[in-house]
């Protein structure tokens, strides 16, 4: 798993083929996520990384980076290779300028 900031997020998002997941709880992510991003709680994690296609490029993130950072262990767990996690999560791109949209 590899640790990331914002503006390294942007840059993903931009030029990869990424799948973005918020781990939040759903009364975090009622007050918005980051564009593209899909809603899996870390409660449910183990069982959607199951249906999902390990060779994918992934990017966790939640309020701080400690779920995510979770998230990410749980996808290595599960032999995925290209994991990555919003260190500092949602503060930090708030913080960095970038926009939120709602669920």
């Amino acid at each position: 798993m590899k640790n990331i900031g914002p503006g390294e997020l942007k840059t993903l998002l931009n030029k990869e083929e990424v799948i973005l997941v918020d781990v939040r709880n759903d009364n975090e992510v009622a007050k918005g996520m980051i564009e593209k991003a899909l809603h899996v709680p870390l409660a449910s994690i183990g069982a959607w990384l199951e249906t999902q296609n390990a060779d994918h490029h992934y990017i966790f993130y939640c309020h701080v980076g400690v779920r995510s950072g979770t998230a990410g262990l749980l996808a290595e767990g599960h032999q995925f290779n290209n994991i990555y996690n919003l260190v500092g999560g949602v503060l930090a791109w708030h913080q960095a300028g970038y926009e939120f949209m709602q669920k």
